[in-house]
């Protein structure tokens, strides 16, 4: 039989063989190259090879598929599923600090982890959780819950669809993408998170993270005084994967990640300091693992200081988890600079203002 589909501009820049993985998930790869190979998958009638990177508007055409193989195509147009979605549904929504046609922009509370993993119940990720609020029909024309005085956009396309998506991208619903995390944050930590609305703006923001043109500042508050009280922390990293948990190494020299870490000392509190802390590169754990590099662990880091000194911070000073706050991201957008920012939550704001 003949499979048929038109690429949106969400699918487009990806390879057809790694689109097609996941738009016939039942089409094994040994039957997939086969078809390469008898030049059965075409663009405009014309036979593609695996590389061919797909645009917008292709019409992909697969030929001699199995009723058997294409049987389940319609499973993934669907993701992530009722059950998912259910699941997501019963929880609630994420805090939003933005949102325009594009784009997304949350405030991640603490203890929310921000994809789904392993111990992460169904539906309890931040992601899908503002993937059941977009699949809602809730956008930023609708009528929903905002932080006071938070800035939304509602631009010509959302104002004359009211939320909806129909009608704005070809294809959308008949489609592999979902709105995506531009980056992550750790379960404990909390504040300003992005999340791509479209494909060209998941690779617009990705390659910005990348080229270091995204400006990311955080909140910390560490154990002991640093000295000085402003500096740079430039070591590389090297992930540790082992059975307690993942972590990221100081490396040795030539080896690893290279990783870089500014921080300047806000406010010295008894015998802890306030940093505020800007990373020029986003690898796992960095801030975390750099500053207990220098013996300044963050407070109530049971992973990167010693546990029992960890829980005893925690517990003179009233925490419950990490003081790590992601508190403001900044960049330029075609012309227009962009400036997310997160309050402190109240549970580190009245730590601060206690002492």
């Amino acid at each position: 039989m003949l499979v048929e589909v038109t690429i949106s501009p969400n699918d487009a820049g990806q390879r057809a063989e790694r689109y097609l993985r996941r738009y016939l998930p039942q089409l094994s790869s040994g039957r997939l190259q086969s078809l390469f190979r008898r030049k059965e998958i075409k663009v405009s009638k014309k036979a593609i090879e695996q590389g061919y990177l797909l645009r917008a508007g292709d019409v992909l055409r697969v030929f001699g598929v199995r009723d058997e193989e294409a049987a389940s195509h319609e499973e993934v147009k669907a993701a992530p599923g009722p059950g998912k979605a259910r699941a997501a549904a019963s929880y609630p929504p994420p805090d939003i600090l933005f949102e325009d046609y594009e784009l997304l922009v949350v405030d991640k509370p603490a203890g929310v982890a921000a994809h789904p993993g392993s111990g992460i119940l169904p539906g309890a990720s931040l992601i899908e959780r503002a993937r059941a609020y977009l699949s809602s029909g809730a956008g930023p024309a609708s009528s929903r819950k905002k932080r006071e005085g938070a800035p939304v956009d509602a631009p010509l396309e959302d104002l004359l669809f009211a939320g909806s998506r129909e009608g704005l991208e070809p294809g959308w619903g008949n489609e592999l993408f979902q709105p995506s995390l531009v980056h992550r944050l750790d379960k404990d930590t909390s504040g300003v998170l992005l999340i791509a609305k479209t494909g060209s703006k998941l690779r617009e923001l990705t390659a910005a993270l990348r080229d270091g043109r995204i400006r990311k500042r955080y909140l910390a508050l560490v154990a002991g005084r640093p000295q000085p009280p402003a500096g740079t922390i430039d070591a590389a990293l090297e992930r540790d994967d082992n059975p307690s948990g993942a972590k990221s190494l100081i490396a040795e020299e030539g080896e690893g990640k290279r990783s870089v870490t500014h921080y300047k000392t806000l406010k010295t509190l008894g015998d802890h300091a306030l940093l505020q802390v800007t990373i020029e590169t986003g690898r796992m754990h960095q801030i975390r693992a750099h500053l207990a590099h220098i013996g300044h662990p963050i407070v109530g880091d049971t992973r990167y200081d010693k546990p029992a000194a960890a829980r005893e911070r925690l517990k003179q000073l009233g925490l419950k988890r990490l003081f790590l706050h992601a508190e403001e991201l900044a960049w330029t957008d075609h012309g227009v600079k962009k400036v997310f920012k997160a309050p402190l939550p109240e549970d580190l704001r009245e730590v601060v203002a206690k002492r």
